[in-house]
């Protein structure tokens, strides 16, 4: 098969050469857990089953996950062993199936999902980079009941320059527009916690307010209320970071002050805003494939 399934278009067979994501052609998995410091109504009492897959058709200079996005630590495992992860999450009593950065398997998952769906019985969210194409998630479509993308980037030179990605804002809001018309608006059971919907990822950089504001201001005049809207100040310099000196530092309370009003102003239906102490290494996972036994 030669993989097209991301908009980079690579156009190779994945069991003999590698595209962009450097992702082989079976399932590579790095992490399991029940992730507590997702959104409330994602990790809920008991966490969410969260899997962290290997490799991204990103590569993202800031990448919090990079041990695993860009450098490929995990283990290739079979359609089965992913089912039992899966199952196993749900014997752990996670209140959701969460797949972060799935976008490189979605062949498998396309296939594999619908075989499960009904043993899980529990939301699946597709927890991605928006940089997706309408032809792949359209094959996800009555699959997923969750999709919780990022949205980065307005300036399109930021794309290319921090996450190699061209025509990334184009490309972003095709795929929320999709995905929004797949699930609809966001529900939640009894409990608060998600049943269905989309809820918009958004990662504020230093030095780069304003497109936070025109990224916000395009889910507002594009969604209204029909989303949610998750904005995160837990930037760290990280990674290749330090080679571009206005990303390399923390968010200043000045800044995130300014974007948290602007946000506030939108008057949006439903979402999460995140303190600035998430901005510590200690909230990011420590990949274990031991996770994986």
């Amino acid at each position: 098969m030669k993989c097209n399934i991301c908009p980079h278009n690579c156009n190779v067979d994945r069991t003999n050469n590698f595209g962009v994501c450097q992702a082989p052609s079976n399932f590579k998995i790095a992490h399991i857990q029940l992730h507590h410091w997702e959104e409330p109504c994602i990790s809920g009492i008991n966490g969410s089953g969260t899997i962290f897959f290997s490799h991204c058709n990103l590569k993202c200079v800031f990448c919090q996950n990079y041990e695993i996005s860009q450098q490929g630590q995990g283990k290739i495992i079979s359609e089965n062993e992913f089912i039992d992860l899966c199952l196993k999450l749900k014997n752990q009593r996670a209140h959701n199936i969460n797949l972060v950065t799935p976008t490189c398997y979605s062949h498998l998952l396309i296939k594999v999902l619908p075989k499960i769906k009904n043993k899980i019985n529990l939301p699946i969210i597709w927890n991605s980079n928006a940089y997706e194409k309408i032809e792949t998630l359209k094959q996800l479509n009555g699959i997923i009941d969750v999709y919780l993308p990022d949205f980065k980037y307005f300036n399109d030179d930021m794309a290319i320059s921090y996450s190699g990605a061209k025509n990334y804002y184009k490309t972003a809001l095709s795929a929320i527009k999709e995905m929004l018309n797949q699930v609809g608006e966001v529900r939640l059971d009894n409990d608060g916690l998600i049943q269905k919907g989309v809820i918009i990822r958004h990662l504020v950089l230093p030095n780069h307010i304003e497109d936070s504001k025109i990224i916000l201001k395009t889910i507002k005049d594009n969604f209204g209320d029909k989303v949610w809207v998750s904005l995160m100040s837990q930037y760290y310099p990280t990674h290749q970071a330090k080679n571009f000196s206005e990303i390399n530092r923390l968010l200043t309370k000045k800044e995130y002050e300014e974007i948290k009003n602007f946000y506030e102003q939108l008057n949006f239906s439903g979402g999460y805003f995140q303190e600035l102490k998430s901005a510590n290494k200690s909230y990011t996972p420590n990949f274990d494939p031991k996770t994986l036994e």
